[in-house]
């Protein structure tokens, strides 16, 4: 089974436009500057897409191949998970 992840809701996405990825912590007014691919992963952490979908939408949006991709996803997952900014479920 495919698990999913959801951004917890403490936390705003910010695009600028210009290539200036953000997330606002409303709790403690923290900023975390991202780069396309963290923000993108971010943005599809609804609790609607499964891991697979996500790295699926990303294959589609950046020249990555599947192999960094799934090193990178798993990293950035585990980070945002440790730092309680998403949930996990299935």
């Amino acid at each position: 089974m495919d698990v999913k992840y959801k951004l917890l809701p403490q936390y705003i996405l910010h695009n600028d436009g210009a290539d200036k990825y953000m997330l606002f912590d409303t709790q403690t007014g923290d900023i975390y500057k991202l780069n396309a691919v963290s923000f993108t992963i971010l943005s599809l952490c609804s609790g609607e897409y499964t891991s697979d979908e996500i790295k699926d939408e990303i294959l589609k949006m950046f020249d990555v191949a599947l192999d960094v991709l799934n090193k990178d996803f798993n990293d950035i997952v585990a980070k945002f998970l440790n730092e309680n900014i998403i949930l996990q479920y299935s």
